[in-house]
């Protein structure tokens, strides 16, 4: 894996090595608070997006012209606001789907945050090589990592089938379902050869 810094941040990198060594070590705290402050930020966000997947009705996406549709937590399917009548065995599948899809946002959530501090991170390590002349372990410490999070990305494909599954099952019980069941194998697919690809 190449590790590609942004022109703006290599020129800034260059003017910094003019400075002297308590002028680098005063960037680098500069740089480690942001980025704790960065972080503290994204948590702060990410611990209220996950009480909203967790309590909040959960929206599915439809073909063209496809009513608004959503799956409440107790398993009530509104269409356009209004509740589809269904069973008991209808209402726990429904809930079984909804707990799926919150699942895989979640943790699709949660991969992108760590790809953000691993970014934030190779910034930081980059810094700091220039100024210690270690820049030889900076690629092996965001590799190691960079693996951790691809292995995280693909056990997120793996739930896809999981999902289909479930909503091939609501689709045959649910007629009013079946414009929001627009998931295929494709999908799953793509989600395999883009966590490869991306990386």
């Amino acid at each position: 894996m190449k590790l590609q810094i942004p022109s703006t941040i290599l020129i800034s990198l260059v003017l910094l090595t003019a400075c002297d060594k308590s002028d680098a070590d005063k960037t680098v705290k500069q740089e480690t608070t942001s980025e704790i402050g960065l972080s503290s930020t994204m948590e702060k966000a990410a611990t209220e997006a996950r009480i909203e997947i967790l309590n909040g009705n959960m929206s599915l996406p439809g073909s063209n012209g496809s009513a608004k549709a959503e799956i409440t937590p107790e398993g009530d399917l509104l269409i356009d606001g209004k509740p589809v009548t269904i069973t008991a065995e209808q209402r726990q599948m429904l809930v079984t789907h909804r707990k799926l899809l919150a699942t895989i946002a979640i943790n699709g959530m949660e991969i992108g945050l760590k790809g953000v501090d691993l970014a934030g991170e190779a910034i930081g390590e980059a810094v700091k090589g220039v100024f210690t002349g270690d820049t030889e372990n900076i690629e092996k410490k965001v590799e190691a990592k960079a693996e951790k999070i691809e292995a995280s990305a693909k056990a997120l494909c793996e739930q896809l089938p999981l999902l289909m599954e479930s909503q091939e099952k609501l689709a045959a019980s649910l007629p009013e379902f079946k414009p929001y069941a627009t998931m295929s194998a494709d999908d799953i697919n793509d989600c395999h050869t883009d966590t490869v690809h991306k990386r």
